[in-house]
């Protein structure tokens, strides 16, 4: 049986100094990101360790619990996932955010197989989410040239949507790009998402 593994978006409240818009992933891919956004890696996770994952945070890390706190910083540390965030229009506590992984699985590969995955979706959603979750979105698309799985859901925090694509980079291997909005920033969301996206180079 193929595996479907789908990331959720998080909430991450993090000041640092770098820049972004040009950017090589280390996972083996580069891709544009706004002048908005900033991107989250190892070296600065490491630079701001000790306000990070301090038991009541500070700044704006107070709102987000410890252990999401210690569980995102230890995936980025190893190397399992990647962050950007947009550091302008935060609503409250949360910030609008993309996060970038490699997971091993493969796309659905018949449009019975599609509609299959497409029908269960939400359920297993609503199971780990805790809450009904809907479905917006659910559909095949090509991304770089390859194909790609697009998802359009309720976000696991109430008052969000994520937006996700699931591109095929390698045999048993998927590029998963998750982002999360405060529903109010949807539009600009899926506007910058898709221009993220759309600059996305695999060699």
């Amino acid at each position: 049986m193929r595996r479907w593994l789908v990331s959720v978006g998080m909430i991450v409240l993090f000041s640092v100094s770098a820049s972004a818009a040009d950017y090589q992933s280390g996972f083996g891919f580069g891709i544009s990101v706004p002048d908005v956004w900033l991107v989250l890696t190892r070296s600065e996770v490491a630079k701001n360790a000790s306000s990070f994952l301090e038991e009541d945070g500070s700044g704006g890390f107070a709102a987000v619990p410890q252990s999401t706190r210690r569980a995102v910083f230890e995936r980025v540390e190893e190397g399992q996932l990647e962050i950007f965030y947009r550091r302008e229009g935060l609503s409250g506590s949360f910030v609008d955010n993309v996060n970038v992984m490699l997971q091993p699985a493969d796309l659905p590969s018949s449009a019975v197989e599609l509609k299959g995955f497409c029908r269960v979706l939400p359920a297993e959603f609503s199971r780990v989410f805790g809450r009904p979750i809907g479905m917006d979105s659910c559909e095949m698309r090509v991304l770089v040239n390859r194909p790609a799985l697009y998802l359009q859901f309720d976000g696991a925090i109430p008052g969000t949507t994520t937006l996700q694509y699931q591109v095929q980079h390698r045999l048993g291997e998927t590029l998963v790009l998750t982002a999360t909005a405060a529903r109010s920033n949807l539009p600009r969301m899926m506007s910058e998402f898709e221009e993220m996206v759309a600059s996305i180079r695999i060699p």
